[in-house]
């Protein structure tokens, strides 16, 4: 694939297709006059000039134009000469949603990926040896399982955590819009194929608990591994030493699993619970917060915070949902209270590094209710007091976070109604990692409109799944597989390794960054170029095309709502 600007098409769409139930949106980049016809030749609608304005996040004069709701069918859309065809199909989204569901049991580590289920990607087992621990270097454990974390092969209990909460959230709430048709190996074993592909990471997080209830905050090399397979990665791998957000994270998420797998197997909903009660017995006997930071010798991903307000929150919260022990409605409480202090915000900005800064310097006091991502799970506490806890959680943890919720997500709907590809990034937004800001708008807007009633939100939310799949400005679909125009050269090791020309099916790309950049990055895209363009398709731009399981996680979510409007 080239992707080359020269060669971008005037019109931009969703490249696998549209649901009718939803609101067909197109943007062009042409003045001329813009026709669309069904099959059999009929035009559906029609503009004789498209009124084009500048696009400020990517520098385009642009139009995003909505068609309207179409039947099902194929459409041709012409634009002076260009021309393009689309299909609007009930289950557009099946195939992709289930297809980030399955990204994940790619990223499968400790286990055999079978050719029956993994095609020509199939290895051995990876990640087989003990690691050792990094403080006590003669305790020595298996730890085996859970995922590879992104492009590289650690893996991290925050991280991991925030991905299974978004996949557990997904079913608990449309569990009619996640495909159980994964081919993994526990299909059909009664288990939606979401639960099962979830557990496998569950499980790696439970064995990662200590005896006092602490979790390690996560299970690396000291160092990233060459462009290998996994199951050529040999060096030593260490469980780095305990954090707060990262116990902290587990709490919540294993709380949350209790719940969700309690119908399925309820032995393994008592686990979790024990296990997210005695984390919380960690927590309340160290309730200094310590940041964690990475031996000076580990130069893997390190996933520090400057605050655990956040991760406390939403691991109280999750426990009162599943316990209804006041205790944990108190400390929830008191936690969201204390969060509104300003002086608290100016304590965590005075943490953060330089380049941090700016990125919050706009940041109201308070939980931003409206953040899902492993650096504030601010927003998973918040969908556990509003669509679990309800009404009962009274005057804080409903009436306020509800107020404060939807005070918070007035902006992203605003950003879009100014964008000329209908994306919920202003120009600022583009740092590593935007596909997950893209998503998790999408996430506050669905929550917005469950809330509200207001369906004309629904159309936005589509939108930011139409962006992730080439309504953008670069004309690409950032995830791998899908699209006729698609990455093929996402900064992941088994893609870069295999010697397969198409990378691993079903991951998802980090997209433009034009915050925190590779030197080569710049070099390569200068200053000029604008953010929603600044992405290289090149395997060595972590910066840019990375791929991430909590990136995966919330598309994951906003397909599995799209899919349930059938």
């Amino acid at each position: 694939m080239n992707s080359k600007e020269s060669q971008l098409s005037v019109i931009r769409t969703n490249q696998i297709g549209y649901i009718p139930q939803l609101p067909v949106d197109i943007t062009v980049l042409s003045e001329e006059k813009l026709t669309v016809s069904d099959s059999k030749g009929n035009i559906v609608f029609s503009k004789d000039r498209v009124e084009l304005s500048l696009d400020e996040a990517s520098g385009d004069n642009a139009a995003l134009i909505s068609l309207g709701v179409l039947p099902e069918g194929e459409y041709t859309i012409v634009s002076g000469d260009t021309e393009k065809k689309i299909k609007v199909s009930a289950d557009a989204y099946d195939e992709v949603t289930g297809a980030l569901i399955k990204g994940l049991y790619y990223q499968r580590c400790g286990l055999k990926l079978e050719e029956k289920y993994a095609g020509i990607y199939a290895h051995p087992a990876c990640h087989t040896a003990e690691c050792t621990e990094w403080e006590d270097r003669s305790v020595k454990k298996l730890v085996l399982g859970g995922w590879h974390d992104a492009g590289d092969y650690g893996k991290y209990v925050g991280p991991g955590a925030v991905t299974v909460a978004h996949m557990l959230y997904a079913y608990r709430l449309f569990p009619n819009g996640c495909t159980d048709k994964l081919n993994i190996p526990e299909s059909g074993n009664g288990v939606p194929d979401i639960l099962n592909e979830a557990r496998w990471e569950l499980e790696w997080i439970l064995k990662m608990q200590k005896d006092d209830g602490s979790f390690y905050h996560k299970l690396t090399k000291d160092h990233f591994a060459p462009f290998i397979m996994p199951e050529d990665d040999k060096d030593p791998e260490y469980l780095l030493p305990v954090s707060h957000c990262a116990t902290e994270a587990a709490i919540a998420c294993l709380a949350l699993a209790s719940r969700i797998y309690r119908t399925f197997d309820k032995d393994f909903s008592e686990k979790t619970l024990s296990a997210a009660l005695k984390g919380w017995e960690w927590v309340e006997k160290n309730p200094e917060f310590k940041p964690f930071m990475s031996p000076k010798e580990v130069r893997t991903g390190m996933y520090g915070d400057w605050s655990d307000k956040d991760e406390r929150f939403w691991a109280a919260v999750e426990l009162y949902a599943d316990t209804l022990d006041e205790k944990f409605k108190k400390a929830a409480e008191d936690i969201y209270a204390a969060a509104k202090d300003p002086e608290e915000l100016e304590k965590i900005r005075e943490k953060m590094p330089p380049f941090m800064k700016p990125i919050f310097q706009n940041r109201k006091p308070g939980l931003d209710v409206t953040q899902y991502g492993w650096m504030d799970v601010s927003g998973l506490g918040a969908i556990c007091c509003l669509f679990e806890i309800g009404e009962k959680g009274g005057k804080v943890l409903y009436d306020e976070v509800k107020k404060d919720f939807l005070d918070r997500s007035k902006s992203i709907i605003d950003t879009c109604k100014t964008s000329g590809y209908g994306t919920s990034l202003k120009s600022d937004q583009y740092v590593w990692g935007s596909i997950l800001t893209v998503m998790s708008n999408a996430m506050s807007m669905i929550f917005n409109s469950m809330l509200t009633g207001n369906r004309d939100l629904l159309e936005y939310v589509n939108n930011q799944f139409n962006y992730a799949l080439g309504l953008n400005a670069l004309d690409i679909s950032f995830i791998t597989g899908f699209g006729e125009r698609r990455i093929m050269n996402p900064h992941h090791r088994p893609s870069g390794a295999d010697g397969i020309e198409e990378p691993v099916p079903g991951l998802i790309s980090g997209g433009p960054n034009k915050r925190m950049t590779y030197p080569e990055t710049k070099e390569l895209l200068g200053e000029d170029t604008p953010p929603a363009k600044y992405f290289r398709d090149q395997t060595p731009s972590a910066d840019t095309n990375e791929i991430a399981i909590y990136w995966n996680s919330p598309a994951i979510f906003t397909g599995a709502f799209l899919n349930s409007l059938k």
